[in-house]
């Protein structure tokens, strides 16, 4: 079997949710979370107990869509992390971080793709698809039902999630710093970063996972890559 394979970001993403094992995910365009924006939220609030992605799928210029919308704000609205792939490497790599992260902070995860990440294609490494985890359901309505009651008090719980959630965007190491001239600096994520190394090639670039960080936080990475010429 091959190790390595040419692969669409959209197969990308399928491929990462076959190795990430028995966990949920939902895929959409762009739109349909509009439609699905009252569970997410909601979901925010009951956890998930489990591994939970949402694909979202943005069209940036409207190639196939009937408008135009930046489905990153809906991680904001829901206080929810977001993962950002810029390539199919990437896309099968976040989705089984998005699982992972959903499981541990017990939260939906939303990743968001764009349509050059979709239909684009990369090299892809292939991995073993994990031995399925048996979930567990408990019967717990403080938890699960969301009436006004019990829905005040797992706001609290969204908002002590939200500051772990942020320590974990500034840590991630997948978060990385590509040094090169230092006289020109660029801050992006997602499909923004190819743009960015295809018109300015020798610029420095943070690259960030999870791009709605940089307006709280420092933005800090943990992978360095220095092309800068040595003395």
């Amino acid at each position: 079997m091959k190790t390595t394979i040419l692969l669409s970001g959209n197969e990308a993403i399928a491929r990462g949710a076959y190795e990430a094992g028995a966990r949920a995910l939902a895929a959409m365009k762009h739109v349909g979370v509009n439609v699905a924006a009252d569970p997410l939220i909601t979901a925010s609030y009951t956890g998930v107990n489990a591994g939970l992605v949402l694909v979202s799928a943005d069209d940036p210029g409207m190639h196939s869509s009937q408008n135009e919308q930046d489905n990153r704000r809906y991680a904001r609205i829901a206080k929810i992390p977001m993962l950002e792939p810029s390539d199919s490497r990437e896309a099968k790599d976040f989705t089984i971080r998005a699982f992972e992260i959903s499981e541990e902070y017990d939260t939906p995860v939303l990743l968001r793709t764009t349509t050059r990440v979709n239909h684009g294609k990369s090299v892809v490494g292939l991995g073993k698809p994990r031995k399925p985890a048996i979930g567990r359901f408990a019967r717990d309505f403080q938890k699960y039902v969301m009436i006004p009651a019990y829905g005040i008090k797992r706001h609290a719980v969204v908002e002590e999630r939200l500051l772990r959630l942020r320590k974990l965007s500034n840590s991630i190491d997948s978060n990385a710093i590509e040094w090169n001239d230092t006289r020109m600096g660029a801050i992006t994520s997602g499909i923004s970063y190819q743009y960015v190394k295809e018109a300015v090639p020798d610029a420095s670039v943070l690259k960030l996972v999870e791009p709605k960080t940089i307006e709280r936080s420092e933005g800090k990475a943990k992978r360095v890559i220095d092309n800068r010429p040595k003395d």
